[in-house]
């Protein structure tokens, strides 16, 4: 089924886009994890763009970017019972307009959600497989062996997407009819899933859970390294600083 104006409108938020682009600026999510040197292509890109101190902290910002990615599929999941189809053919990264040449939208080709028909658990394993297992764990892979960054550091950029959407969704009251299900899809992705689900031995976002999206994080994002970037609140870096100082 495809989704709805009203429907994509909301996604919007989190960087959906319907409009056709520049073909120049638009490239499918799939040649990130199928040609190498497109890859290191577009990390360079983003190192450019951003002034990166290295290929390292491009590949962070990079996933910093297209984490925007599992808040969308997430919110169709839990506010609307609805899975995103997201395979990698079907996502486009539209980098036209506003100058953000480093911040993709994402265009889905076609639009299309399956609604839950079925036993509600396996479904949401298979909608949260989609994006994490599917979509971040091989890119996660991929940037490793290219800039040999830590995909802790990975991980946790999307991580912290995830925490904080889920604690702005049930602050949110338009969404009041659904806060049983946002609370039980959050308990299930930070406390129940298996790490498979997300294309890992273990559970990633269990693993970087602190109790709140504002809590202090395990790794650097390291942002702190490139033009202009400070280190952000919940930065290790500024609680060792505290600590010394």
């Amino acid at each position: 089924m495809r989704l709805c104006e009203d429907e994509m409108r909301a996604l919007e938020t989190y960087r959906f886009s319907s409009k056709q682009p520049d073909a120049s600026a638009s490239m499918r999510f799939s040649r990130l994890l199928e040609d190498a040197e497109q890859l290191a292509s577009y990390v360079a890109h983003v190192r450019d763009e951003m002034g990166a101190a290295n290929d390292a902290v491009a590949a962070s910002m990079l996933v910093k970017r297209l984490s925007f990615l599992a808040p969308m599929a997430l919110y169709a999941m839990s506010a609307w019972n609805k899975r995103l189809l997201l395979e990698p053919e079907r996502i486009w990264l539209d980098t036209d307009g506003e100058g953000e040449t480093w911040m993709p939208r994402f265009r889905l080709e076609p639009v299309e959600a399956e609604m839950c028909g079925i036993e509600r658990s396996r479904w949401r394993e298979q909608a949260v497989r989609d994006v994490f297992a599917e979509l971040f764990a091989p890119l996660i892979a991929q940037l490793r062996r290219l800039t040999r960054i830590s995909p802790l550091v990975l991980w946790e950029n999307v991580a912290i997407y995830v925490y904080w959407v889920y604690e702005r969704w049930l602050e949110d009251e338009s969404l009041a009819l659904v806060a049983d299900r946002l609370r039980n899809d959050f308990r299930f992705l930070v406390h129940e899933a298996d790490g498979r689900l997300f294309g890992q031995k273990d559970n990633p976002l269990r693993r970087f859970f602190k109790g709140a999206s504002g809590m202090q994080r395990t790794t650097c994002c390291l942002y702190v390294h490139t033009t202009g970037g400070t280190c952000c609140q919940t930065c290790p870096l500024r609680a060792r600083q505290r600590q010394i100082g």
